[in-house]
């Protein structure tokens, strides 16, 4: 036999031992794969875990995503119905009681400013800041048409 036979020979038997020795073991546990931050903050999973844990930590972390997300949607929905319940209430409300405060010489024509500082209490904070912040960007605007010169 000459030296090139010998050598294709060994090199046969040691691939033949080496596919051998990877049957006996799982290669997804070999084979790394790199977590997110964002993941390694909320699960406290290291940088680099392994195929297999890889694939078990992301079923179990997407079906908490599911989970969290279809409870915060439905808690949502919750408010929704309610906000709406409530302002079907009001308006109702004051269908009903509209026509019979009506005819009351005071209260009658008071009606719609009542109404009115009813929705001033419940909205005012948000509308207060939403205005504010819309009469500031005006001004900013102003201010930056006008080359900065005060008004």
């Amino acid at each position: 036999m000459n030296h090139r036979t010998v050598a294709y020979a060994f090199g046969l038997v040691m691939l033949t031992l080496a596919l051998a020795a990877c049957a006996g073991f799982d290669l997804g546990d070999v084979v790394k794969v790199r977590t997110p931050n964002a993941i390694q903050q909320t699960t406290g999973l290291p940088a680099r875990v392994s195929l297999n844990e890889a694939e078990a930590e992301y079923r179990a972390w997407f079906e908490n995503v599911q989970r969290t997300g279809a409870q915060w949607k439905a808690s949502i929905e919750r408010a929704g119905e309610i906000r709406g319940l409530l302002g079907q209430l009001t308006l109702s409300a004051l269908d009903d009681v509209g026509p019979t405060l009506a005819g009351v010489p005071v209260v009658g024509p008071a009606l719609p400013a009542l109404t009115g500082i009813v929705g001033l209490f419940i909205g005012s904070g948000r509308l207060r800041k939403e205005k504010e912040a819309s009469f500031n960007k005006g001004l900013k605007e102003g201010k930056t048409l006008n080359g900065g010169a005060a008004a």
